[in-house]
């Protein structure tokens, strides 16, 4: 099942076969994690374990096979990246140097962006790229540049103008003359949330002020710029762990 996907960027939920799959390339980088049991894979050559604090990393073009050593069905995540994503995001290519990065916190930072979509999902798979790249110590990864104060009202200003609309990550990070990747971390260390994610926030804090005030629930998916009631009630819900109808009920 295919969560997201953009001209460069591809995250899949897999159920991998019994017998597991047997060798083959990708034309892209492929970044695995395996959701549960332990993964034995053969990367040219080579034979290692994955378990499931454990993100495999493949290079275009090289030859892998894996299956599972435990019992039982196994599923997987996996991040397609396309060789010209690291020229898009970060300005400059890349190749990992080793098969695997055994950290569970990216692990999960991998899981958590199946629950988003669309340029938080986009974000939160840069921010992603970025962590492994700094950890490869990759100059694709560079850190010596940052928002300015005057560069963070302009960016955040854009995205507050029209909620229902706002601008792209690459729109953004070209207005200011930085990479995509750049902008999201510096944001993201300005702030504590990278840009769309904190525009998420402020969408949400002015729905509950408007449903505070009594606003229908439809008006204030609207107003709060969410294409239907639908979209803003799972949004909603996901970062607020009620319904919007819950939230508006008082109970004491």
């Amino acid at each position: 099942m295919i969560s997201f996907r953009n001209d460069f960027l591809e995250l899949a939920l897999l159920s991998t076969p019994a017998q597991g799959f047997p060798k083959h390339s990708h034309d892209e980088y492929v970044i695995s994690a395996s959701l549960n049991g332990l993964e034995q894979v053969w990367l040219d050559g080579k034979t290692f374990e994955a378990d499931t604090a454990t993100l495999t990393t493949y290079n275009p073009g090289e030859v892998q096979a894996s299956r599972a050593v435990s019992d039982g069905a196994w599923r997987c995540l996996s991040l397609y990246v396309q060789p010209a994503a690291f020229e898009h995001y970060f300005h400059a290519p890349f190749a990992f140097g080793q098969p695997c990065v055994r950290d569970g916190a990216l692990v999960h930072q991998l899981q958590a962006v199946v629950q988003t979509g669309g340029t938080l999902a986009e974000e939160g798979c840069v921010a992603l790229l970025g962590q492994l790249l700094e950890q490869a110590g990759s100059k694709a990864a560079p850190t010596r540049l940052s928002l300015d104060q005057a560069r963070l009202r302009r960016v955040q200003e854009r995205l507050l103008d029209d909620l229902a609309a706002a601008p792209s990550l690459d729109d953004l990070a070209a207005a200011e003359g930085i990479s995509p990747a750049h902008l999201v971390r510096s944001f993201h260390r300005l702030v504590g949330l990278p840009p769309h994610a904190w525009l998420m926030q402020q969408r949400l804090n002015l729905a509950r002020r408007l449903l505070r005030a009594g606003k229908p629930i439809a008006e204030v998916a609207l107003d709060a710029g969410f294409a239907d009631q639908a979209h803003f009630t799972k949004a909603f819900s996901r970062f607020c762990g009620m319904t919007p109808g819950q939230f508006r009920q008082v109970n004491f």
